[in-house]
């Protein structure tokens, strides 16, 4: 291992690279030169990588080490990550994942989202612009570095990808109907749909909010459950611009007591839910009886019915909102007496690369169209290719999610660097 690297398996992991750097055992810049390097090798292999600026990152890296040596590291100082292409970087082309016929080229934001921008202020540093989309007319295809010829899912797809591969400990996405969940799922990390409202979306490009699609969030993803809880109330909060972000308090996963934990469940048919209910129920988690209903059908109808169409009439979008509203109230009543759901993050083997399809995200939209927060949490691997369940709890309990998630990850550790 070079002098002043950090070893494969810390830099996978956001809490044990900060730790690292601090301690001195690595610094920002051997290690920005080391995922600089593996970045271009793995670019090839996966095609992940929208855009990246190395110099800017290395000064970065060399600021970061210069306040390391003088004791002022910030929480991130010296953390390598990447951002979505819907997510704006100050300086950094942003294309929204638009063709480039259709107007994104050339598009330098002049100021960070909000998200990025608190990032930044504690010492992170943007080592890629992630693709989005994993099959793209503007950059192409992006592939599962578990298997390349394996689907990486999408729409955050080269954030999950680059996390998988090592490239990156951290990951800023997107979510409006599974596309953190599900490259999170597909790829083997663990992935974060916070409460909607939760992080605000200032920045975020295209446009999105309460007012365009009031089902999308912004959230991390990374190696680990201890990853996305600590940098969860890095970029939680409101910022004064995004109206839909309120200042709603964020729990402590440490403080949920394992024993008080009430889950519910849809289903316990498959590998994944085995081995989740078992680790639950191991820590001590109480595992309820009654089974929820099963919503896949109707929310895929209401998405399908509303968000794939090019357009609505006002009334047609007045229906949505009723529907839309009718649709969480129920679901937030059938689970008011369980603390978190635990589901399939998806139906079946992670696809070949041609082989994804609508039906892949049946799990995952339900808990869009409630806006809950979502955790996508690795149990392992069958027949060689991730699996992986989902978590979800009731609006604005973001950290009952992380601590159950945090359970099943316990008995399931997640695999090191590629």
């Amino acid at each position: 291992m070079p002098a002043g690297s950090a070893d494969a398996e810390a830099m996978r992991t956001v809490v044990g690279l900060a730790r690292d750097l601090r301690a001195g055992r690595c610094t920002a810049t051997a290690l920005m030169s080391e995922l600089l390097d593996r970045l271009e090798r793995q670019r090839a292999l996966i095609g992940a990588v929208a855009a990246t600026d190395p110099e800017t990152a290395m000064a970065e890296a060399e600021a970061a080490d210069r306040r390391l040596r003088a004791g002022r590291a910030r929480a991130m100082e010296g953390v390598p990550y990447t951002v979505k292409d819907w997510i704006d970087v100050a300086g950094l082309p942003v294309s929204g994942a638009t063709r480039r016929d259709r107007g994104a080229d050339g598009r330098r934001p002049v100021r960070d989202a909000t998200a990025v921008a608190r990032l930044r202020a504690e010492g992170a540093i943007v080592i890629a612009i992630s693709t989005a989309m994993a099959d793209n007319a503007r950059y192409g295809h992006t592939r599962n570095p578990r298997d390349p010829s394996r689907a990486p899912g999408g729409s955050s797809s080269g954030g999950a990808a680059l996390v998988a591969a090592g490239v990156a400990p951290l990951a800023l996405g997107s979510d409006s109907g599974g596309s953190i969940r599900l490259p999170a799922a597909w790829c083997g990390v663990a992935g974060l749909k916070p409460t909607f409202g939760r992080v605000p979306l200032t920045g975020h490009f295209p446009r999105a909010g309460a007012l365009e699609d009031g089902r999308t969030v912004i959230g991390p993803l990374a190696a680990s459950v201890a990853d996305l809880a600590a940098v969860l109330p890095l970029i939680a909060g409101p910022d004064g611009m995004d109206a839909g972000a309120p200042p709603v308090p964020l729990g402590d996963p440490a403080a949920i007591e394992p024993r008080r934990l009430r889950v519910g469940l849809i289903t316990t048919g498959d590998e994944p839910m085995t081995r989740a209910v078992k680790a639950l129920a191991e820590a001590g988690a109480v595992i309820t009886a009654e089974r929820l209903p099963d919503v896949r059908d109707e929310a895929l109808e209401l998405t399908r019915r509303h968000w794939g169409r090019t357009s609505l009439t006002g009334a047609e979008h007045a229906g949505l909102l009723w529907d839309w509203d009718r649709f969480r109230r129920r679901m937030l009543a059938a689970t008011a007496g369980i603390d978190v759901l635990v589901t399939p993050a998806t139906e079946g083997p992670v696809p070949l690369w041609r082989e994804s399809a609508e039906g892949d995200y049946q799990w995952l939209l339900p808990w869009s169209l409630t806006g809950a927060p979502v955790v996508a949490v690795p149990v392992g691997t069958q027949d060689g290719l991730p699996i992986a369940v989902q978590v979800i709890a009731r609006p604005w309990e973001d950290h009952v999610a992380l601590a159950a998630a945090g359970l099943i990850e316990a008995a399931h550790p997640p695999t090191g660097a590629l």
